[in-house]
């Protein structure tokens, strides 16, 4: 039996509080619609322009998959059909890598790519999950970082440092 690895974003508690916060805000923004004031229809029309837009992103939710021979990426109507996907082959990278990035809001990311690199700059990237820079975030990061190093044969090339 062949090990997998996949990382989806449907199974982030932050996925689902967006789509609830979506809903909420469209329940809402009810009175913009409902009332006499044809002020009011401009801005209704404006703020469900608005969470129409956020929802678009919302119900295309990305996942990454690999069985240590391919990398796939899928982009998942509801999380459940896929509507797009690029595949690649994990020989064409290196080594699997965490890179710490800050963020100017909120904690830093942690990133888990697959990399190649060319005399010392990295020429190819495949973004496979991302965490925050949590304690917690970035164990779970490792984790991931071992299974993907493990399932795919690539070295494990540096770890994200504690915050």
């Amino acid at each position: 039996m062949k090990t997998m690895l996949l990382s989806r974003a449907v199974s982030k508690p932050g996925w689902w509080i967006f789509g609830i916060a979506m809903l909420a805000a469209a329940w809402w923004g009810q009175p913009l619609v409902d009332s006499a004031h044809f002020e009011n229809h401009f801005f209704g029309v404006f703020w469900y322009s608005m969470i129409v837009l956020g929802l678009m992103f919302w119900v295309m939710p990305a996942e990454q998959y690999t069985d240590g021979t391919i990398l796939e990426r899928r982009i998942m109507l509801l999380g459940l059909v896929p509507v797009w996907k690029k595949s690649e082959l994990v020989s064409a990278f290196e080594q699997v890598e965490l890179t710490q990035e800050p963020n100017v809001f909120g904690k830093d990311s942690v990133w888990l790519s697959l990399i190649n690199s060319e005399d010392g700059e990295i020429s190819r990237r495949f973004v496979f999950a991302y965490f925050p820079a949590s304690q917690r975030g970035i164990a779970k990061a490792q984790q991931m970082a071992g299974d993907l190093s493990q399932i795919s044969g690539l070295p494990f090339a540096q770890a994200a440092a504690e915050v």
